[in-house]
């Protein structure tokens, strides 16, 4: 079975390794053309938290015709990415079951008006960073949840196959539910690990810090109580346990000079909430200072 990977960031060649080690045929599209030389020639290394090395082989491309075959399409582009790769895919004629794996909510509403076939929706917990073109470090072990949404779920049964104890794959019937999850994890974790400049880790290790991430649950489950028997503050302690060196996402593109993921995150959990007719003044307060710190960036 063949597996297009859009997007060979630090998420895209954790998935593309782990696919290609289950057996499936793996080919990565690349923005550039060194890093697709790059994995063409030395594939993707894996290096995992005690340090061992796994090298897998895969196809790199640059160009969409090269996924014609594809049995499935991984979309692993940031959301201000995702209407580009869309356009270049019906470009190109494909109808081909496509997995968006976008931190965020704005993806799903988005994409509620479609022209394909077959859709779903997973959310990634894994620690990942993307060390260099074909390196990535595998700092936490987490889960990939798959919610459908549009067409037939067995279309992407294949991620399956490579379900184990460092790469956790399971499904979920409602895809709404388990962006929203993910987006709250995203908003306790990716603010104040990103105004602090600290690792996930030190959310938890740092008193005062632990303080401010309790205040941040409790504002944010009273807005969303339905969370609370699948997000315990346990399961937030536990995420920054697993992913304790690795930078969150935003405060990785914060680092880079890239543009941080505030509207898809920070600001439409803030919106959904007032939808429920509750304010969230803490989270508002820190997506000001992040709206700051992303004009100096």
């Amino acid at each position: 079975m063949k597996v297009g990977i859009i997007g060979a960031g630090a998420i895209g060649m954790l998935m593309g390794s782990y696919l290609a080690e289950a057996g499936l045929n793996v080919t990565m599209l690349t923005r550039s053309h060194a890093q697709c030389q790059s994995l063409l020639e030395k594939g993707i290394c894996r290096i995992d938290e005690r340090g061992r090395k796994t090298i897998q082989s895969i196809h790199a491309t640059t160009h969409y015709q090269a996924l014609q075959s594809m049995n499935l399409l991984i979309i692993a582009v940031k959301y201000k990415d995702i209407s580009a790769v869309l356009q270049n895919i019906k470009a190109e004629k494909m109808d081909i079951p496509l997995l968006f794996i976008q931190n965020g909510l704005a993806h799903l509403e988005d994409l509620k008006e479609n022209e394909f076939s077959h859709m779903a929706f997973a959310t990634v917990e894994h620690g990942a960073m993307k060390k260099n073109d074909y390196t990535v470090m595998h700092n936490g072990v987490g889960r990939i949840v798959i919610g459908e949404r549009f067409g037939h779920p067995h279309h992407f049964d294949l991620l399956e196959s490579a379900n184990g104890p460092a790469f956790p794959v399971i499904r979920h019937h409602d895809a709404a539910y388990i962006l929203l999850r993910k987006a709250l994890i995203n908003c306790l974790i990716n603010p104040l690990t990103t105004i602090l400049k600290v690792p996930n880790g030190q959310l938890i290790e740092s008193e005062h810090a632990l303080e401010l991430l309790t205040d941040l649950y409790d504002e944010l489950l009273d807005a969303f109580p339905e969370m609370a028997q699948d997000l315990p503050f346990s399961a937030v302690v536990e995420i920054c346990e697993r992913t304790a060196r690795n930078h969150s996402s935003m405060l990785a593109d914060y680092e880079a000079g890239r543009p941080m993921e505030i509207q898809t995150i920070v600001s439409a959990v803030i919106q959904k909430a007032k939808w429920n007719g509750k304010n969230l003044p803490l989270l508002a307060t820190y997506e000001k200072i992040l709206l700051v710190l992303d004009r100096k960036a």
